[in-house]
């Protein structure tokens, strides 16, 4: 037996919070999974009653909890993927009516996706604009590794589900879809592509879906100009009043994750990303109670946990995606942060 503990998600960095509706979409997925919901709620310490109230928000902590226990106990080996298909578009807050008052796909995405806040802090969208068309990019925002493919399988799955919902049409697709996480069984590749009804990439450096210039411009039948005007101010709004205390810490953290595989992550280029300077950034951070080093030996661990556990890629290239130049270097910090090495971990989680 080894004495090797599993790999924990970690407390370091605040999750934000989320909003009811993508908490509603998972719990009716488990639902039909046979879950035992109550138990999953006690054990991620969230009142049932809360569920009730349309405007209130739960910790993010609380919801990778219940994610996990979720996962686990529904004996379902895509259950991020399934529980898109319980994704409800109109009811999505804010965003799910920004999106069926745009004039087209293309406005729809890029008047919500400012705001996906309002949804929750489970990740952030960056837009890339492509030759093809145009390339979302979700950049995950929770650190634990059973966790992180679910909410990703779940989160392109959901696009793709409500841009359908959006344009009536449920053949649309996009042009392929990456993911990170590895390659699943035959079976299993089977239900992505029913799903997306496209290509399918994995062991990718990003989780993406690449959007045809034709779907962007296609004309939605709800459209209406005056009501997405209004719905633009009352989500402005409402995103002022959604707590602000981890902002900050949240989004250095994601600048980090997007230049670390580049390993550029000194604290001025960081800074300057978020319109700070280097000395800014550090003195607002230590008045939250944690340093620019700690932050990114945070952010390193996690990812590094992910990569250990969700991946085959060699300990070289976990280095590399890490931003470091020299592996032994990753050996050396790893050991300090766990305890144990890289490869000892993840011979562990192999084994269970």
């Amino acid at each position: 037996m080894s004495n090797i503990p599993r790999v924990k998600p970690h407390s370091a960095l605040a999750l934000g919070t989320t909003s009811l509706p993508p908490v509603q979409q998972f719990l009716q997925a488990a639902r039909h999974c046979k879950v035992d919901i109550m138990a999953s709620l006690t054990q991620a310490k969230i009142d049932q009653t809360s569920l009730y109230h349309p405007d209130a928000r739960i910790s993010g902590e609380q919801f990778q909890q219940l994610l996990h226990s979720l996962i686990e106990h529904s004996n379902h080996p895509l259950f991020g993927l399934y529980s898109a298909r319980f994704i409800q578009p109109d009811r999505f807050y804010i965003l799910g009516q920004i999106g069926l008052n745009s004039s087209n796909f293309s406005q729809a995405i890029k008047q919500a996706m400012p705001l996906e806040k309002l949804v929750g802090d489970m990740g952030i969208t960056e837009l890339r604009e492509h030759p093809q068309g145009l390339k979302m990019v979700w950049h995950c925002q929770y650190s634990h590794p059973l966790v992180i493919p679910h909410l990703i399988d779940n989160v392109l799955a959901s696009w793709v589900n409500f841009a359908r919902f959006l344009m009536e049409d449920n053949n649309a697709s996009p042009i392929e879809i990456k993911l990170q996480r590895p390659q699943p069984h035959a079976r299993e590749v089977n239900e992505y592509q029913t799903l997306f009804g496209c290509t399918i990439h994995f062991e990718q450096s990003e989780n993406s879906i690449l959007i045809d210039k034709a779907t962007l411009l296609r004309p939605l039948p709800s459209g209406n100009k005056r009501r997405l005007s209004q719905l633009m101010n009352s989500a402005k709004l409402r995103l002022e009043h959604v707590g602000q205390a981890d902002q900050l810490e949240l989004a250095v953290a994601r600048v980090i994750r997007q230049r670390l595989p580049q390993g550029k992550i000194n604290r001025e280029l960081v800074a300057n990303q978020l319109h700070l300077t280097g000395r800014t950034l550090q003195r607002k951070l230590l008045q939250q109670g944690i340093s620019y080093q700690v932050l990114v030996d945070n952010v390193r661990h996690e990812m590094a946990d992910y990569w250990l556990t969700c991946s085959d890629l060699s300990a070289g290239e976990i280095a590399l995606e890490l931003g470091y130049s020299d592996v032994s270097v990753f050996f050396r910090a790893y050991k300090l942060w766990s305890g144990h090495t890289p490869a000892a971990i993840r011979s562990v989680m192999q084994e269970e």
